[in-house]
């Protein structure tokens, strides 16, 4: 028996040797969503520089080229902003350092386009809905609020204003790194590696039909940008 994703209600009937029967239903919730694996690649919208990598099985926001902003959405649906969990895998490295990723919500109400600014943009500059980044390069002229690879929460596109962000390892050491991220309501967590960095409410989120996706992007210094093992879950039960 396959479930709806919602509630739903299931019979059941038990009846003995004597032919005495008793039923009772059971109230069953079904959460939806999906892992990237099992979907038809043309249901994502590819831009920019971004593309799906047939032999490795990934996709590829940028190659270690200078300019470069590459966007990866999953368009066949759209989940609820403000009550999702993400998982996936991300790379970040053999280039010359710069200049990160980000898991974002785009609002699908509001969206112009699917891809934003490169360089420190991080390709999701000035688009709306959320952004989470993985920033390897530190651009002072954004406001950057460290030095080091760090991770910040954006709303609209906007790369200056972090509503909260946390120092992070270095991510550019070539290896694949999983991050987990969960928003319910307003509470934000993300984990990298199985250590937590930011687990805090923020009153500024709220809720919108969203497209998930991906973004990257090179500047002057450049690196590969690449995503895979994504699995995405909308939470529809209590």
């Amino acid at each position: 028996m396959t479930l709806a994703s919602s509630s739903s209600i299931v019979t059941l009937t038990a009846t003995d040797t004597c032919g005495n029967a008793v039923t009772a239903d059971v109230v069953v919730c079904q959460n939806e969503g999906y892992l990237a694996e099992n979907l038809d690649l043309s249901t994502w919208n590819f831009e920019g520089s971004a593309q799906w990598d047939g032999t490795n099985g990934w996709v590829e926001l940028t190659g270690p080229t200078r300019g470069q902003s590459g966007t990866a959405f999953q368009t066949s649906t759209t989940v609820d902003s403000s009550n999702v969990q993400i998982e996936f895998d991300f790379f970040v490295s053999g280039g010359d350092g710069a200049d990160g990723i980000s898991i974002t919500a785009i609002d699908s109400d509001r969206m112009t386009s699917f891809v934003g600014s490169s360089g420190g943009g991080i390709g999701y500059g000035g688009l709306p809905g959320w952004s989470i980044e993985v920033d390897t390069w530190h651009n002072a002229e954004h406001n950057d609020p460290t030095t080091a690879d760090h991770l910040s929460l954006h709303l609209d596109g906007v790369v200056t204003a972090p509503l909260v962000w946390s120092d992070l390892p270095e991510m550019e050491d070539g290896n694949w790194h999983r991050m987990a991220v969960n928003v319910t309501g307003t509470r934000v967590t993300v984990d990298i590696d199985g250590s937590s960095y930011i687990d805090q409410a923020v009153p500024e989120l709220t809720s919108f039909p969203a497209y998930v996706g991906f973004t990257g992007a090179t500047g002057y210094y450049t690196n590969y940008h690449l995503i895979d093992a994504l699995e995405v879950e909308e939470f529809v039960c209590d």
